[in-house]
């Protein structure tokens, strides 16, 4: 994950609590690694949230990642509240569901010790052999509308794929909350010869906004946008709460 604007706070990651600034460079993963499909799934997507540096796919860019931001594999992930088997974002009352539409959430989550930056995974099966993987992040942004963070985040989803491509670019709006505006584009792209699809997608709550990746083969794609459709309309009751200052 390349650090996103200047001057950012310690311990945040990504694209959090920031002014706009310019996209500094980073560095690039191991050479002539034998990765499974899975894996350059989950590394091409959490890439983009700087959520661990566990994966080793080659060309897959990753910054140092912050002391404060951490790969919890077993334990309650910082800045979350159990409730069952929900892990609950303690800040903006967002909840997390182990299992949700088909799809199962990951161990490993990303978040900084403020609170106002998490992230979590979930992946589902594509046949028999694929996964897709999705990232989802509850993120406090100054000032900062759904297509600017779309427009941000943009360069870096499409840096984990060679020869990628926009295929859509449309705003929607999240149903049963018409005062909500959010940003979607879905891209093409290669790995490993390989043909993916991929997506990033972009809600503005107003103090919080959301953000989702996703990556899939290209081969199941109708599978896998059908699927994130479904994901998408499970989390869409929700709204994240302001906290009180």
């Amino acid at each position: 994950m390349r650090q996103l604007y200047g001057r950012p706070k310690p311990g945040h990651s990504g694209c959090d609590r920031r002014h706009r600034g310019r996209v500094a460079g980073g560095s690039s993963g191991g050479k002539g690694q034998d990765v499974s499909v899975s894996t350059i799934v989950r590394c091409a997507v959490t890439g983009l949230f700087a959520a661990t540096g566990l994966c080793s796919v080659p060309g897959a860019l990753f910054a140092q990642i912050p002391e404060a931001t951490r790969t919890v594999p077993a334990e309650l992930p910082l800045g979350f509240t159990p409730d069952g088997d929900v892990l609950v974002h303690t800040a903006s009352g967002f909840r997390f569901p182990a299992q949700v539409a088909g799809f199962t959430r990951m161990k490993e989550s990303g978040s900084d010790l403020s609170g106002e930056y998490v992230a979590i995974g979930y992946e589902r099966q594509l046949g028999r052999d694929d996964k897709i993987i999705v990232r989802i992040a509850i993120v406090h942004l100054v000032d900062m509308t759904a297509a600017e963070h779309y427009t941000i985040m943009k360069p870096f989803a499409m840096s984990h794929f060679s020869a990628a491509s926009v295929v859509s670019e449309t705003k929607f709006s999240v149903g049963g909350q018409p005062d909500l505006s959010g940003y979607r584009g879905v891209f093409a792209g290669e790995r490993d010869g390989q043909p993916w699809r991929f997506s990033l997608t972009t809600v503005d709550f107003g103090y919080w906004d959301g953000r989702l990746a996703s990556a899939y083969p290209a081969a199941q794609a109708s599978e896998a946008e059908s699927s994130l459709d479904g994901l998408l309309s499970a989390f869409r009751w929700q709204r994240p709460v302001t906290p009180e200052r």
